[in-house]
């Protein structure tokens, strides 16, 4: 349809959706008369409402989605650029996690108290690489429903083996038995075999921090130490652990207190 072809008339309406009477512009053309049937006060708040739902959609897939990752709320802003470290430590670790983003190193094991960062830091890069944050406790609890008929050993195996990043929160919180802990170990080994980053969080220590083992190479063990991360690991995973890992003891005051402040 050619331009000439569209004529322009200012005609008066009553608008479907308020009432209300209005003047709009009727284009006539060969086809007939092209009416608007809303007032644009009518469009804007359609318009504003369509905007909010899509923003509440956007949202609600956007909290599924940190949900089934294991990102808390709390982290759905966290990112590497935005954390601030205060520590020698803290600097340290953040270099790690971007050396593990990359690809440089495959394992990171990050030590610590309560409030130093660490999960900022793991849900920066679960978010980045679309992995999977888990507590230890959980991973066992779906290890254990293998008993019953739940779940299936093989494909929880497969499951945890193959997402891109797995971050295993809250190791040494509680005692696997024999089986779940051979359960993690072939976890472990088989992201190893397949080139998988894998990072623990922890609120233990090495056992070279250790006060009792600074005095005694024996005492973590005479004095059934749980401080100690090498005493929540089985031989095997030490030995996996060995390869290709970073180990940072984190230190530093509240870090979500210092930041916020």
């Amino acid at each position: 349809m050619r331009k000439e072809d569209i004529r322009i008339d200012i005609q008066k309406n009553h608008c479907a959706g308020c009432g209300k009477e209005f003047q709009q512009a009727a284009c006539v053309t060969q086809f007939g008369i092209i009416l608007q049937r809303y007032c644009n006060e009518c469009i804007e708040k359609e318009d504003r409402k369509e905007k909010a739902i899509e923003k509440q959609q956007e949202e609600k897939r956007k909290a599924e989605w940190l949900e089934s990752i294991g990102v808390k709320k709390d982290y759905e802003k966290a990112t590497l650029d935005n954390y601030k470290p205060f520590t020698d430590s803290q600097k340290e670790a953040l270099k790690a996690c971007r050396a593990l983003k990359d690809g440089y190193i495959k394992k990171l094991i990050l030590l610590g108290g309560n409030g130093v960062g660490k999960t900022h830091l793991a849900s920066s890069l679960v978010k980045t690489m679309n992995g999977k944050l888990i507590t230890a406790y959980e991973m066992f609890a779906f290890y254990r429903s293998c008993f019953s008929g739940q779940n299936s050993e093989i494909e929880l195996l497969h499951k945890f083996s193959k997402y891109p990043l797995l971050v295993i929160d809250e190791f040494g919180r509680t005692k696997g038995s024999e089986a779940e802990e051979n359960f993690l170990s072939a976890i472990v080994d088989a992201r190893h075999s397949d080139g998988l980053p894998t990072m623990i969080l922890s609120n233990l220590i090495r056992k070279r921090d250790c006060i009792f083992y600074e005095n005694d190479k024996e005492a973590c063990k005479k004095r059934n130490c749980k401080n100690c991360i090498e005493m929540w690991l089985t031989a095997d995973l030490i030995s996996r652990l060995k390869e290709n890992t970073q180990v940072i003891l984190v230190e530093g005051d509240d870090y979500r207190r210092k930041q916020s402040a």
